[in-house]
């Protein structure tokens, strides 16, 4: 029986080409049926939903480790029910901070997200960086010359008709697209506050028009790197952190944590 369940195999692929193998992990593929095993402790995903058929299907799941900035595919609700915790291994943030660098930005930046992509940027920045957190709200960008979004996934978006009022700049983001109103990018491109938008996400809805204005560019997600993102460090950093789930961290001791889980008093 397997203790970790590595799903998704985007990346793993490059991982079994080394002749990877370890004794109680398992990769699986996103589409691959789920089975039941009361001995996996740690699941890792890059991309897959986590809802109640994975709960079910693993009743002594400690841990959930995504492989991404970002956990909104895990239905983090339930990971409190049913007492898992969820971390992040944040693995391409040099990568994406210097992907927003070579967009281009201006001396004073507004820069809405402050985790470790924000204040990765902040610290290659030459100028001024101002950064704000996503829960904080922040009234306008006026005198600021670009606004870059590097925001966790948000109920509702953060740029906003208010916070546009009075700027004129660039607009950079690496978020989901639910972090920007598609409408409200365009109108102020059209009003003149934005005079660039580069956005790595793009919702579909409105997407053709933001395009057209010839001021606005998609690029399909590829600010984290690609593939060649895949190294050896990729993967060390990992395993240390699966092995780390695996002995219970202790509360706070781990940075990557975004959902930390209380250890069961009968727990070794």
């Amino acid at each position: 029986m397997s203790k970790v369940i590595l799903k998704d195999k985007k990346d793993l692929n490059t991982l079994k080409s080394r002749g990877w193998s370890k004794d109680g992990y398992e990769i699986v593929g996103s589409q691959d049926e789920i089975t039941r095993d009361i001995d996996v402790e740690v699941v890792s995903v890059k991309f897959s939903k986590i809802g109640q058929k994975t709960f079910d299907a693993y009743p002594n799941l400690k841990w959930i480790v995504c492989r991404s900035h970002g956990y909104d595919n895990i239905n983090e609700e339930l990971a409190k029910k049913y007492n898992v915790g969820v971390l992040c291994t944040n693995p391409n943030t040099l990568q994406v901070a210097e992907w927003i660098i070579e967009r281009g930005v201006g001396h004073k930046v507004l820069v809405l997200g402050a985790g470790r992509i924000g204040k990765k940027f902040a610290e290659l920045h030459k100028g001024e960086s101002t950064l704000v957190n996503s829960k904080t709200k922040y009234d306008s960008a006026k005198g600021f010359d670009t606004i870059v979004i590097t925001s966790a996934p948000t109920n509702t978006p953060i740029l906003t008709k208010k916070l546009l009022k009075g700027f004129t700049g660039n607009v950079i983001s690496i978020s989901r697209p639910c972090c920007v109103d598609n409408q409200t990018l365009l109108d102020a491109i059209k009003d003149g506050n934005v005079s660039r938008a580069d956005m790595d996400m793009l919702d579909s809805k409105g997407r053709k028009e933001l395009l057209e204005t010839g001021k606005c560019f998609y690029y399909g997600h590829i600010a984290w790197g690609g593939a060649t993102s895949y190294t050896h460090e990729y993967f060390d950093d990992l395993f240390y952190q699966i092995d780390t789930c695996l002995v219970s961290l202790p509360p706070n001791q781990n940075t990557n944590i975004v959902l930390q889980r209380n250890k069961n008093v009968f727990e070794l």
